[in-house]
């Protein structure tokens, strides 16, 4: 059952509605425009004499002209009037609309004043004679009135307060009116949220978050609150996902005594646009929509910007972006940014989060402040996951806890462009040159130490931008370029998401620049490694000639990462075979570019030796180095080849022979189309 609530002084509004369509009747008996037939032509139909007797003594109506009578902001039509910014007339127009509703006698009566319809109707008719001729003195100014409060560029018609039947078909006396179904039930006392804004909205009470006390920087609070204090403003929440933009934005609201009603705009349809401006001026709450770059396409941007033009309240926009560039000019604009918390804030947050429960010590916690960049929102929502999952298996809250909650906080978004990728290699697989290794562990260290570097010792103020890490792995294919990029991310304990560019590239303008932002956006908060495989789909080159869209479409891409390489502040490793295709732009803002070379002699054979587990049963001697100097080959094709020689050897029952390596080495040269068995293949 929804909420509901007594409607206060009820009676008055419908008393004064009964008055209004009692006084149109009498003046329409009077000017002729309606006989006083004593009788109806059918028995179901009303006549004059059944009219008399429904209508009370004529009594003096108060408000004899425009702008006579107001309605008591304390009761729920005088206090919708006033959050929705409406005139008096519309008060009156709402009331009789409503008693139609509502109070069959007052039906009637508009239903007799309209002709004894068979099928009962208000048409603007009946609203110019019961409401606009009481508010005005003539004739064209009552017009004029009824115009303005009925234009289709209004607030009631925009935010549908009213329906319209016949718009488009009929002349304006000739259109049906009816309240909104959602507007009828509030002035009853229907307080629940509306249900045609689905799973989409959510009402926060006008009660500051507990755990924000402390957290939140109090000017950025009182710098949002004065925004909201405002009216007809535009508030932009910017700031990283999960950096606590909205606990800032229901703390400000708090502060006002105001609640907040909070739109997320994924799937977000028009008519839930319009339903958000509606239900927040019904409830009295401050709106905000988050998201709002998902409304970059159809017609939902559109309608936002529509109820923008005739909404009086403040709307907040969390997570500002390119939409929200697209409706900034239409009010004046405040910006709010929240930021990251520094290593050491995050580090107190996380213990105090974690609460007394936790088992993680001083180094583990330092850990995964370090490990996972994550804002105030962040650190509290993976928090309670890790303590409700420990709390259900009756434990204290471990490290993988954590790990797990953090990684459901951005499963949703990544899982739009990625896949999570299992490692089930370990370094005992790799076989590297020396030098490759060395560069290898500097990049373990600038994830480890980066923290020390980058904040205790101030480095971060002198390389200003683009603090993140990205790394260009080039080399042939099967040297090992993705399979250290998953070891690096185990062995900093983090989630790898190879990202499916073909889930991320799109035909449609800007589409590819949002996947690709949404994954950036992801992996900033720490707690994923991305992989971009064959990176130079996205990375190419971009053209001086343009000659077509196409062109002008893939510098487009370029520019993008460019200039979102600068800002970075993840994990992101980036793979080619093709190093010469990777626009030089690209490659001089990544912080490390690793050339995997095509394996010599020595390193096959370490290659072929590593390649069989040890579990394997041998069928007499292998000799790896006639293998690695017979064939000339990349991990990759090592690893098929010994899988391979695997299934022949169990097919027959025996173990894994050198002549099952070297028969399964043919078939994997005949495979790839090569004439000349034992040369390099790619």
């Amino acid at each position: 059952m929804p909420d509901a609530t007594p409607v206060a002084d009820a009676d008055d509004h419908l008393a004064r509605a009964r008055a209004l369509v009692e006084r149109a009747i009498r003046r329409r008996w009077s000017d002729g425009m309606l006989t006083r037939d004593p009788d109806g032509v059918f028995t179901a139909i009303l006549g004059a004499e059944h009219v008399e007797r429904l209508m009370q003594p004529p009594q003096p109506i108060e408000g004899e002209l425009l702008d006579d009578h107001v309605y008591p902001t304390e009761t729920p039509l005088g206090g919708l009037v006033a959050r929705v910014g409406a005139a008096p007339s519309e008060g009156d127009l709402f009331a009789v609309l409503l008693a139609c509703e509502t109070d069959p006698i007052t039906a009637r009566l508009c239903g007799y004043l309209g002709g004894n319809q068979a099928q009962f109707t208000i048409t603007g008719d009946l609203l110019f004679e019961i409401v606009y001729r009481m508010r005005a003195r003539d004739q064209s100014t009552a017009a004029a009135l009824m115009h303005a409060d009925l234009a289709p560029h209004g607030r009631s018609r925009r935010l549908k307060l009213l329906l319209v039947d016949g718009a488009d078909s009929r002349a304006a006396l000739a259109q049906g009116l009816r309240l909104h179904p959602r507007l009828t039930g509030w002035l009853l006392g229907q307080r629940a949220l509306d249900a045609e804004l689905g799973s989409s909205a959510r009402l926060l009470p006008p009660i500051a978050p507990p755990e924000s006390q402390g957290a939140l920087e109090a000017g950025s609070v009182e710098q949002a609150a004065r925004a909201l204090r405002e009216r007809g403003r535009l508030l932009l929440i910017d700031g990283p996902a999960r950096s606590g933009r909205e606990m800032l934005l229901h703390a400000a609201a708090a502060s006002l005594d105001r609640p907040l009603l909070v739109m997320g705009c994924r799937g977000l349809t028009p008519d839930r646009v319009v339903a958000a401006f509606r239900e927040a001026a019904l409830q009295g709450a401050l709106l905000a929509f988050h998201d709002v770059d998902e409304l970059l396409a159809g017609d939902a941007l559109a309608r936002l910007r529509e109820c923008l033009e005739v909404s009086d309240g403040t709307v907040a926009i969390v997570g500002a972006g390119a939409t929200a560039a697209r409706v900034a000019g239409l009010r004046p604009t405040s910006t709010v940014e929240v930021k990251v918390p520094p290593h050491e804030q995050r580090l107190e947050l996380w213990r105090r989060s974690l609460g007394d429960d936790s088992a993680l010590d001083a180094e583990e916690c330092n850990e995964v402040a370090s490990l996972y960049n994550l804002g105030v929102a962040g650190i509290v929502q993976a928090s309670r996951a890790a303590r409700e999952r420990a709390a259900f298996e009756r434990r204290p809250v471990g490290r993988a806890d954590v790990a797990l909650a953090v990684r459901h906080l951005f499963d949703a978004d990544l899982a739009v462009v990625a896949s999570r990728a299992e490692v089930s290699q370990s370094w005992d697989d790799v076989v590297l040159p020396d030098d490759l290794g060395e560069a290898i562990i500097g990049i373990l260290d600038r994830i480890r130490f980066r923290n020390d570097v980058l904040g205790t010792w101030g480095f971060a103020r002198k390389v200003g931008k683009g603090l993140g890490l990205t790394v260009l792995f080039s080399g042939e294919p099967g040297t090992g370029k993705s399979m250290v990029a998953g070891l690096i991310a185990r062995e900093l304990g983090l989630d790898l998401y190879v990202i499916d560019l073909s889930r991320v590239t799109s035909k449609w303008l800007g589409e590819t620049e949002k996947n690709l932002a949404r994954a950036f956006d992801a992996a900033e908060a720490g707690h994923v490694v991305l992989l971009f495989d064959e990176a130079d789909t996205i990375l190419g080159r971009r053209s001086a000639d343009v000659r077509s869209s196409n062109d002008r479409h893939a510098n487009l891409e370029t520019n993008f990462i460019l200039a979102r390489l600068e800002q970075f502040q993840g994990i992101a490793f980036f793979t080619t075979n093709l190093a010469s295709a990777i626009d030089p732009a690209v490659s001089r803002r990544m912080s490390a570019n690793l050339k995997f070379p095509f394996p010599d002699v020595e390193l096959r054979a370490e290659l072929w030796r590593r390649m069989i587990p040890k579990e394997v049963p041998l069928d007499g001697e292998i000799d790896f180095h006639r293998l690695a100097e017979s064939y000339e080959l990349s991990g990759g094709f090592i690893r098929n080849i010994v899988l391979r020689a695997a299934y022949i050897a169990a097919r027959e029952g025996t173990g894994v022979s050198m002549a099952h390596l070297e028969r399964a080495a043919r078939a994997e040269y005949t495979d790839r189309g090569s004439l000349l068995e034992g040369g390099r293949l790619v």
